[in-house]
């Protein structure tokens, strides 16, 4: 059975926050990269939630929150929710997002995402990503996922030797 804790730790891995000097962020990885301001993260059984500053990094060339920014939080915060109630972490199967007004530059975006439901094979993940400052919803995604039976959860850095033989 999966944990709070294991969500935290799991978006932690993932985004490289709160590490102070992990292999994960010796790798350029896009989650890395995009999602380094994540803070202020919460979980609890079923749920993750955190806020993203809407900082020139993740905004597009309207000086918004980014869309891809966005489906990205949906993807990683999603499966941080998961891995609070499984311990599998699963795969994607389908990743959807309703954008609906713009996160504004300066302001931070409160991401929460909620299981729905575990199945045997099958999981689904809600995320809401709201304005800090009106309370008005940005974006609303689901995240389906596959659980495999051979998933380890927790993901770790892949070895540079690993990395290499991908070159």
């Amino acid at each position: 059975m999966g944990s709070p804790q294991a969500g935290k730790l799991f978006l932690q891995a993932l985004t490289g926050s709160g590490l102070e000097s992990s292999s994960l962020q010796q790798h350029s990885m896009f989650d890395t990269v995009a999602l380094q301001t994540i803070k202020d993260v919460e979980a609890s059984e079923g749920q993750v939630t955190c806020l993203i500053p809407v900082e020139e990094r993740v905004q597009n060339r309207y000086g918004t929150l980014h869309g891809g920014c966005i489906a990205t939080l949906v993807d990683v915060v999603g499966s941080a929710a998961l891995v609070t109630v499984s311990e599998r972490s699963g795969v994607s199967l389908n990743i959807s997002v309703d954008y609906l007004r713009p996160g504004k530059a300066g302001e931070d975006v409160l991401v929460d995402a909620k299981v729905v439901k575990v199945g045997g094979l099958i999981a689904t993940i809600n995320v809401d990503l709201k304005s800090t400052r009106t309370g008005e919803l940005i974006a609303q995604g689901k995240h389906i996922k596959f659980l495999s039976s051979k998933d380890k959860g927790i993901p770790t850095a892949p070895s540079p030797q690993a990395m290499r033989a991908k070159l």
